[in-house]
């Protein structure tokens, strides 16, 4: 038997191709060094070997084929195993298919080096380690794998593995919350994948994955190097829309990091709106809804809801223009990049609430959401503008709750609500702190009322 796993489970960005319209190389390699992760976490080597034993594993020599094209929007998956691990030495052999398709697109041999991270040389395998390295043994000759859709267990499906990138941490130092999002979104183009709804079936219907709502809840901080998976269950289904429900974990310790309640539909890209859900997709989906075991959702955030439209006394905290590496392959506004904003925004609420980055610096403090509501009216194109308007809703002892609009600079109408829970934490302690008196008496001057701007 086979002792290849699954270490890694995500799609092609449309910026990750070059113009030759395909996945580049560049990308090919990261994706072994992200299965790379997982595959040492599968072996006994995760954080804890990285902090404790101040170990780590670099690539000294990496053969690659390449055997197949990867375009936009595609879906990937990657197994890996361990040809030998001895002394300082460890084999690593990674095979990357089309998730979709099944089609074997690149092998990766790897010789890694078992490195000391303070003396900054190659040291042997502790021998717990290379011991589990052997659990991972495969001999390189097995036959490729047949399309892996992922399998459902008490209503879930596998729905991404990837870890946390050191340019995915914010100044708070842990992952923000635009990388939730994306890993979210991420996970809603897998869920159509096992419905038998894959890339190739949305550019043959001319269809986006687009959000109408994410309901986002933070559990847990995650920090680099941290390998993350997800599943997802579907709550209910419509004639055109899919509620979805998503968990994501620390794989090392099987924390649960975030939450999150979504709902998506299948877009016409012509303008024509919610594009019905073909009837096999949508009886798939059944079964898999029947199947969920999960807790029920959140209730609200707070006694009042938020605001339709900008009121009186909001203010703008964000302003710009979409970039085209901000587009999907579609050549809308990818839905990470909406949170982005909303985060840009927060900096410059804070700032209007007496606490400066450099007050925040001064002070070690650093601010994290707690829950994250985002309602998606209209979708954002390349070179669309906007700007954000921000006001306080509810002052509590160590939280607040705010709401951003997203706003077209053109006509002035609402893309995107963002309803959001904070709070202020010790950056040394890592905890929440109750908010000081002179940041609750400025924030004070910020709360509006729901009553939308005639």
């Amino acid at each position: 038997m086979s002792s290849f796993v699954e270490t890694y489970r995500g799609s092609v960005a449309a910026t990750e191709c070059d113009q030759y319209g395909h996945m580049n190389v560049q990308f090919y390699t990261a994706r072994v060094s992200d299965a790379a992760a997982s595959a040492m976490l599968a072996a006994g080597f995760g954080q804890k070997a990285f902090l404790e034993h101040k170990l780590g594993i670099v690539a000294v020599n990496a053969e690659m084929k390449y055997l197949s094209e990867l375009h936009a929007g595609d879906m990937i998956r990657v197994e890996s195993g361990v040809r030998s691990a001895e002394g300082r030495k460890i084999r690593f052999q990674h095979r990357l298919y089309n998730a979709e398709s099944g089609a074997l697109c690149m092998q990766a041999d790897v010789l890694g080096l078992c490195f000391d991270l303070e003396q900054r040389k190659s040291v042997p395998l502790p021998a717990d380690i290379q011991a589990g390295f052997e659990t991972l043994r495969v001999s390189g000759e097995e036959p490729a794998g047949a399309v892996a859709l992922p399998p459902a267990e008490q209503g879930f499906v596998p729905s991404g593995r990837a870890p946390v990138q050191p340019w995915e941490c914010d100044h708070m130092g842990h992952l923000n919350v635009q990388f939730y999002l994306a890993r979210f979104a991420e996970a809603e183009k897998q869920v159509l994948l096992a419905l038998g709804y894959g890339p190739t079936r949305r550019r043959t219907d001319r269809v986006a994955v687009r959000p109408l709502k994410h309901r986002i809840q933070f559990k847990r901080e995650n920090h680099e190097g941290a390998v993350l998976r997800l599943r997802s269950g579907i709550r209910a289904v419509e004639a055109d829309r899919l509620h979805l429900y998503h968990e994501l974990y620390e794989d090392e310790t099987g924390t649960l990091s975030a939450t999150c309640e979504a709902t998506v539909i299948l877009d016409a890209l012509d303008g024509s709106g919610a594009f019905a859900l073909p009837a096999d997709v949508k009886q798939a989906a059944g079964k898999l809804a029947a199947q969920l075991v999960a807790p029920p959702p959140p209730g609200p955030t707070g006694s009042l809801p938020p605001p339709s439209a900008p009121v009186e006394g909001m203010f703008e905290t964000c302003r710009g223009s979409v970039d085209k590496w901000e587009a999907e392959e579609t050549g809308r506004m990818a839905t990470r990049f909406y949170i982005a904003r909303f985060s840009e925004a927060a900096g410059n609420m804070l700032a209007g609430g007496d606490m400066t980055a450099e007050q925040m610096r001064q002070q070690g403090l650093g601010s994290a959401a707690l829950d994250y509501t985002i309602d998606y009216f209209q979708p954002l194109h390349v070179g669309d503008a906007y700007y954000t308007r921000t006001g306080m809703l509810e002052l509590r002892e160590k939280t607040w709750r705010f709401c951003h609009f997203l706003l077209d600079s053109n006509t002035r109408q609402p893309l995107a609500r963002a309803e959001i829970i904070a709070v202020l934490f010790d950056l040394k302690a890592r905890k929440s702190i109750v908010m000081p008196d002179h940041v609750r008496q400025s924030f004070s001057t910020r709360l509006v009322t729901p009553q939308p701007v005639e």
